[in-house]
């Protein structure tokens, strides 16, 4: 079944009552919403990067944010942001405490998809045990925990989806 997504109004950023597959809104470049999870260690000296499998039509091969994903129509960000924890990570959303941090408008454009999400950005401070990552095959290829000078670094070189603002923020959070 294609996933479905709630329509967003580009001005208000709000939700509108209309409804259409993921696949529509990137192709016609339809405002839609997502979540992104930062998930940084308790001592705030790394964040943890996923990369994408090579399978994905948007930024394959890229490094990524910690989580990311769709929010499905009718969804709350937060239960989305626990829901991808758990499929992409392999993680039990139980153990970590989400901070809802801000609310970003973000337009890319990659292999024929027109993205254009509302992004509602969580935050995870703390220490994950990285044994008990299981990675969902189909959307996640790798994971590392990086520095801020390897983040940046990884920036420079252009190998991770350039989440500008987002890495603002990182860079504020990590030392």
């Amino acid at each position: 079944m294609e996933e479905l997504v709630n329509v967003y109004d580009e001005k208000t950023e709000e939700k509108t009552d209309k409804i259409i597959t993921k696949i529509e809104a990137h192709a016609k470049g339809i405002w839609h919403s997502a979540i992104h999870i930062i998930i940084i260690n308790k001592e705030k000296t790394k964040i943890l990067l996923q990369k994408r499998c090579e399978e994905k039509k948007f930024f394959p091969n890229m490094w990524d944010i910690s989580v990311g994903g769709h929010i499905s129509a009718n969804e709350e960000p937060l239960t989305t942001a626990k829901r991808e924890l758990e499929e992409e990570l392999g993680l039990n959303p139980k153990e970590y405490e989400f901070k809802f941090i801000t609310k970003i408008k973000e337009e890319f454009i990659n292999n024929g998809i027109n993205s254009k999400e509302f992004v509602y950005v969580y935050l995870i401070i703390g220490d994950i045990n990285t044994s008990k990552i299981t990675l969902q095959k189909e959307e996640v290829s790798d994971f590392l925990w990086t520095t801020k000078e390897e983040l940046n670094k990884l920036i420079e070189n252009k190998v991770i989806i350039n989440h500008k603002e987002e890495f603002e923020l990182i860079n504020e959070i990590i030392k």
